[in-house]
């Protein structure tokens, strides 16, 4: 396998694998926020107040799933920002020789 086919699997691998991470932080936030509101309105509070925690809580875990995508989605930008730098670093260094 050539360097640059190999180099190029590496970052879809990679990107991949960060995308595959922020559904599955978004997708367990949500339910657990789901989980934690039934369970407040079944045990705790013993039916009087389903379905209200179950949808509070469903829209703070929602929240919380936007906020991870957000606070992932920036440790992403940042990751390739860096790369794409050292990148252009190492471009201009072998032009200069």
């Amino acid at each position: 396998m050539e360097p640059a086919t190999k180099k190029h699997l590496h970052s879809m691998l990679r990107q991949l694998s960060r995308v595959s991470y922020m559904a599955s932080a978004m997708v367990f936030s949500t339910f657990a926020g789901v989980w934690f509101g039934y369970w407040l309105d079944k045990d705790v509070f013993h039916g009087k107040t389903h379905p209200w925690m179950t949808i509070i809580f469903f829209l703070f875990g929602l929240a919380g799933g936007i906020r991870n995508l957000y606070v992932l989605g920036n440790r992403m930008k940042k990751d390739e920002d860096r790369r794409s730098e050292e990148g252009y670093q190492k471009e201009q260094d072998s032009n200069k020789q």
